[in-house]
């Protein structure tokens, strides 16, 4: 099947030569870009680049008003707007109506993110020259006597001079170097580079879809519960080439900066189908007018239970996640021990109850402490390790007769207690095969010391240092593959990430729990350490081709995540408070600088200032080539971030580093 040409529109002015435009028209001409120059837009008729335009037959349209512009390009309709060379200001319409499609050549090196930097080749910090000129940059690189020069080409985005990075390259500064000479040199390269990119961008992609035909930029639907993992998984989409537009049902003041947050629920099904389907409004998308999604992720239980996968796989649309079958791992507890049972996978005695009084004479006539679960889905809150059979009885009672789950405690599962360290482990599987994540460990209870109530999640770190290669291949033949395997024979393959919450006991590793979905606070560390395009790995779960991708993980880095929630969490809190401490830049990109990542969750933008709107407000993430170092990075991040009420543990961590020092 053939596919048409991408549509180029170039932009140029009266400063350079327009070696860049004449890049673009021989990459084009000898095949490197599989596109056409519909266009070469400039803001003057005297432009040199214009006379390359021409000798070319090139069509050629003058723009001398900023205003102007938009209106232009939306007529040429491009796939990609390339500036080389543009200096009229561009105004944040024509950004904001072009997401991710204008390439920008800057003469500078810059970061993933806003605070970050870049290595040079030698290992030495970078320069990013943010809101220098061509001139005023090389000779910045002269004057801070860097070793090496370079640029970048990036996607424009609001923030000047900043946006998911295509491509860098470097020139080495030799000695006697002028202005011109360096720039010479470096000159040649950034035309090459332009070139190279795009030439990815518009080239027919690796990935298979189901046709078999080669996918393009995608638009992609991202479904889930609007906290920090679904901002995770769209931070890392976004730095895919083949990333287009991003949609989020639900999505926070994070995944705002990275797309379009919908006014649809998770859970409206039919609403999303519709979405998903049917073309675009000329009128704003926030308006649920419809994409033609290329693929949707699912990503929280409460979409996967219902059954969302299923109906759009009847719909014929790409989807990624579990059936509502094979998601039954996650929202029966009950079908999971009994699965357990069936395929004799290793885990803590139980029975089952849909009585409250049978269920209270069970535990009066047992032993403390003991493990009462609410078998349907109650976020992450359904949990209670009762220490006496007092609180075993009222926690049953709060569950059967008060009704605080509702229908999700119709069932209860009461377990036998295991004593162990808690770890995460994560598996992505098309059905038949699977590749593992590296190890993780959530802190769930709320306090310090594993104090108070369950959470969603209060911190994770990956990997974990006590955990070695042996261990990770004893978890995976006893609990991960007969886990697949099971799932296939009983008519429910399972593709997408199963998480198994497992125990680490004197007898060996036991399943407490499975996870039809990424966890959320382990996503948002995986997406950190991850090496590998994510859509990559999609595709291979979708297409069954997971067998054949090689995953790679960042050498020699330990990830963490730090939740910090609202007062009240995990039970009712207030929202509406006002964040401060984290700079204008970062709370507009919603990502953070450096070694750290601030993603978002129960966050909302109320009269251009950030607020709290929910339970987890905040998720501070960061690297480093220790565990330890990378704690203390999101520590100290912590120290400059208050809201009223702030809640957030301090001891994340503090056991693994402790185990690490006796494995």
């Amino acid at each position: 099947m053939f596919q048409k040409n991408k549509k180029l529109a170039v932009l140029v002015s009266d400063v350079g030569m327009g070696t860049n435009l004449q890049a673009i028209i021989d990459g084009v001409n000898e095949g490197k870009i599989k596109s056409e120059i519909s266009a070469v837009i400039s803001d003057k008729e005297n432009t040199p680049a214009l006379e390359r335009a021409k000798k070319h037959n090139l069509r050629i349209e003058i723009c001398p008003k900023k205003e102007a512009l938009l209106p232009l390009l939306q007529k040429i309709a491009p796939d990609y707007i390339c500036l080389a060379g543009w200096k009229q200001i561009i105004l944040d319409e024509v950004i904001l109506a072009f997401s991710n499609k204008i390439l920008n050549l800057h003469p500078g090196l810059i970061p993933d993110t806003v605070n970050g930097v870049v290595g040079n080749p030698d290992s030495t910090p970078a320069l990013w020259n943010k809101g220098m000129l061509t001139t005023k940059a090389i000779q910045n690189f002269l004057d801070q006597k860097s070793t090496f020069a370079g640029s970048s080409i990036h996607f424009l985005t609001l923030n000047f001079d900043f946006g998911p990075v295509l491509g860098r390259t470097f020139e080495k500064i030799e000695t006697g170097d002028t202005v011109d000479s360096l720039y010479t040199r470096l000159k040649k390269k950034e035309n090459e580079m332009y070139v190279e990119v795009l030439g990815k961008l518009t080239s027919p992609q690796p990935s298979l879809d189901r046709r078999g035909s080669k996918s393009e930029v995608l638009k992609i639907l991202i479904i889930g519960a609007g906290g920090g993992r679904e901002h995770a998984l769209g931070w890392k989409i976004a730095q895919s080439p083949r990333a287009g537009e991003l949609f989020f049902a639900r999505g926070n003041a994070g995944t705002a900066q990275l797309g379009t947050n919908l006014d649809i629920k998770e859970t409206e099904t039919t609403k999303l189908l519709e979405f998903a389907k049917k073309p675009a409004r000329n009128a704003s998308r926030s308006d649920a007018g419809g994409e033609k999604i290329d693929l949707t992720l699912v990503l929280s239980d409460d979409p996967l239970a219902i059954g969302t996968i299923d109906e759009f796989q009847k719909a014929g649309l790409r989807v990624w996640g579990p059936s509502k079958a094979a998601s039954e791992l996650e929202w029966s507890k009950a079908y999971a021990k009994d699965f357990m049972k069936r395929h004799q996978i290793p885990t803590s005695k139980y029975e089952v109850f849909n009585d409250f009084e049978k269920a209270k004479k069970y535990v009066e006539k047992g032993s403390v402490p003991v493990v009462i679960k609410a078998s349907g889905l109650a976020l992450g809150k359904g949990v209670t390790v009762a220490q006496t059979k007092e609180e075993a009885i009222k926690t049953l009672h709060a569950i059967f007769i008060d009704k605080i789950f509702g229908a999700s405690g119709n069932e209860v599962v009461i377990e036998e207690y295991l004593k162990g360290t808690e770890i995460s482990i994560h598996a992505i599987s098309d059905g038949k095969n699977f590749k593992m994540f590296p190890s993780s460990q959530d802190h769930k209870r709320i306090f310090d010391g594993n104090a108070g109530p369950n959470t969603g999640g209060m911190g994770v770190i990956a990997p974990l240092p006590f955990v070695n290669d042996v261990l990770m291949k004893r978890i995976e033949k006893k609990i991960v593959a007969p886990t697949l395997e099971g799932m296939a024979k009983e008519g429910r393959p399972f593709v997408g990430i199963l998480y198994p919450g497992i125990m680490l006991t004197k007898e060996g590793p036991r399943v407490f729990e499975f996870n039809a979905r990424f966890g959320d606070p382990e996503a948002q560390t995986y997406m950190r350490l991850l090496d590998t395009d994510i859509l990559d790995i999609l595709d291979a779960s979708i297409d069954g081709k997971i067998a054949d991708l090689k995953i790679k993980w960042k050498k020699n880095t330990y990830a963490c995540n730090i939740a910090l929630a609202s007062g009240g969490y995990p039970g009712s809190c207030e929202k509406g408070k006002m964040i401060s401490g984290i700079p204008p830049l970062l709370v507009k990109e919603g990502v953070g600088g450096g070694d750290i990542v601030i993603f978002h969750a129960s966050t909302k933008i109320v009269m251009q200032d950030l607020t709290t709107n929910g339970g987890r407000v905040l998720g501070i993430s960061a690297t480093g080539k220790s565990l330890k170092k990378s704690l203390d990075k999101a520590y100290e991040a912590i120290s400059k971030i208050s809201f009223e009420g702030m809640q957030y543990r301090k001891d994340i961590g503090k056991k693994a580093l402790e185990l690490s020092k006796l494995s």
